[in-house]
C-alpha cells in the first residue's frame, strides 16, 4: 500500500475518531446495520477555494452496530475497504490495516474533540417538511459552515441514539442525511437501509491475523 495513502487514511480515521462522542449510559442502545451512500457535491455548492477534481469515486460506509460495540466499513472504489471497530463505552478504537502484505489492528487514542471541529458547524431548527429516510422518520435542521457559500437541509432521527454516527458532536440523534466538509470539498451522506437485528460477536473482534499495534509503532514502521 502506498505509505501516502496511509497516511491519508489515519488521518480520516482522526478526524471521525475524535467527532465520535459517546454519549451518556441512560441513553438508548440500537443493534443492527446501518447503510449510507457518499456522494460528493458538485461545485456550485461551494465556495470558489474547494477542487473537486475529476476522479467519480463510488463510496458507502457501513454502520454495524452491538450496543455499545461498533464496526464502521467503508467502501471506496479508489481507496478499497477501510475498517475500523469501537467500543463506545469503554472509548477504545482499532483500526484494520494492512502494510507491507502484513495485517495490523492499530489502537487509536482517545481524544477530546478540538475547538476547531467543535465551532466549524452550527445548526438551526426549522420547519421545512420532515421526511421519511430509509423508512425512518426525518427531522430538518439547517447546517451551516464557514467554508459554505450557503446553508443545507439535513435530517436526523430522535428515536435512535446519535452515537452511533455521531458525525457532529452537538447533534440529538442520529443523522439521516447530511454533509460532511472535507479539504477534498464537500460530502452528502444519505442514509439507505436500516435493519434491526443483533449481528455476531465476532463481527466486532479483531481477526486472528492481525497484529494488534500501537499507533506510534506503527508510524515507525512506516518510517524505516
Amino acid at each position: 500500500m502506498n505509505y501516502k495513502k496511509i497516511y491519508l487514511i489515519l488521518a480520516c480515521f482522526f478526524i471521525g475518531s475524535k467527532i465520535n462522542i459517546v454519549l451518556s449510559q441512560k441513553e438508548s442502545s440500537f443493534s443492527g446495520e446501518l447503510t449510507y451512500s457518499i456522494t460528493k457535491i458538485s461545485s456550485d455548492k461551494l465556495e470558489n477555494d474547494f477542487s473537486l477534481g475529476d476522479v467519480a469515486v463510488e463510496e458507502k460506509m457501513i454502520i454495524y452496530a452491538k450496543d455499545s460495540l461498533v464496526k464502521r466499513v467503508h467502501f471506496s472504489s479508489v481507496n478499497g475497504i477501510q475498517e475500523s471497530i469501537s467500543h463506545l463505552r469503554l472509548e477504545k478504537k482499532i483500526l484494520l490495516l494492512t502494510l507491507d502484505s502484513i495485517d495490523f489492528a492499530i489502537q487509536m487514542p482517545s481524544e477530546e474533540v478540538p475547538s476547531a471541529i467543535k465551532n466549524s458547524y452550527t445548526f438551526k431548527k426549522k420547519c421545512f417538511p420532515k421526511k421519511k429516510i430509509a423508512g425512518i422518520k426525518g427531522f430538518p435542521m439547517v447546517l451551516s459552515h464557514k467554508m459554505l457559500s450557503n446553508d443545507l437541509h439535513i435530517w436526523y432521527s430522535k428515536t435512535i441514539p446519535a452515537k452511533y454516527n455521531k458525525v457532529f458532536p452537538s447533534f440529538e440523534g442520529l443523522p439521516l442525511r447530511y454533509y460532511v466538509v472535507s479539504e477534498k470539498g464537500l460530502y452528502l451522506y444519505t442514509l439507505l437501509t436500516f435493519k434491526e437485528y443483533d449481528p455476531p460477536l465476532a463481527l466486532f473482534q479483531i481477526p486472528k491475523n492481525y497484529q494488534l499495534i500501537s499507533l506510534k509503532d506503527f508510524l515507525s514502521l512506516t518510517e524505516d
